[in-house]
């Protein structure tokens, strides 16, 4: 059995006129998080993200919250998600392809990936509270596009049944952190081959 011989850690900046964001990510981690965007209940989204992929996650983010969220929610998406694309490197060894069916209470939340290299999101969830704690609900489509369109993933994510709105956006946050966790884990039987036909998931070719 090979070893691994590198770290897949990566640190990534995003200033726009919007948000200054600092994300640092360890693949490889134990689910250490510190967050803080100024929005609470975003924060525990992300430290649900983080504890249950295992990915190690540091972010700051300062926007424009006399707006609204929608920006800092976005935009953590788009630098989170650049985050592990670039600490994923050539994606030499990965599982690639996973799934998870995860409860939580009384729904019931399904999400596929796919490590592609070609980033599209198909969400079909629907809320049934327009706010959660003033955020507009609607936003959260948004992070998970921007998430996966930086991180270059396939990423479906569709709640089978729920009736209440933070156990449903809660549960597709823990649904994509177990497949996540999944899919970036090594396959030890080919650590050494990128798992494609194409012999890369840089979404270039």
């Amino acid at each position: 059995m090979t070893k691994k011989t590198y770290e897949r850690v990566s640190s990534i900046q995003r200033i726009t006129n919007e948000t200054q964001i600092n994300v640092r990510v360890n693949l490889d981690g134990s689910g250490k998080n510190s967050t803080n965007t100024g929005v609470p209940f975003f924060d525990h989204m992300i430290q649900q993200l983080s504890k249950h992929s295992l990915i190690d996650i540091d972010i700051r983010c300062k926007g424009d919250l006399e707006i609204d969220s929608h920006h800092t929610i976005e935009d953590v998406g788009w630098a989170l998600g650049k985050a592990i694309n670039v600490a994923l490197g050539k994606k030499q060894g990965i599982k690639r392809y996973s799934f998870t069916y995860l409860p939580m209470d009384e729904c019931l939340t399904r999400c596929c990936i796919d490590i592609s290299g070609r980033p599209w999101l198909v969400w079909n969830v629907f809320l049934p509270n327009v706010t959660i704690k003033d955020i507009q609900t609607e936003i959260f489509r948004e992070f998970f596009q921007s998430f996966s369109q930086s991180a270059k993933i396939t990423l479906h994510i569709e709640n089978i049944y729920g009736q209440n709105t933070h156990h449903i956006i809660e549960s597709c946050f823990k649904s994509m952190a177990i497949s996540l966790r999944n899919a970036i884990n090594l396959d030890f039987r080919n650590l050494d081959s990128v798992p494609s036909t194409k012999g890369t998931l840089t979404g270039n070719k």
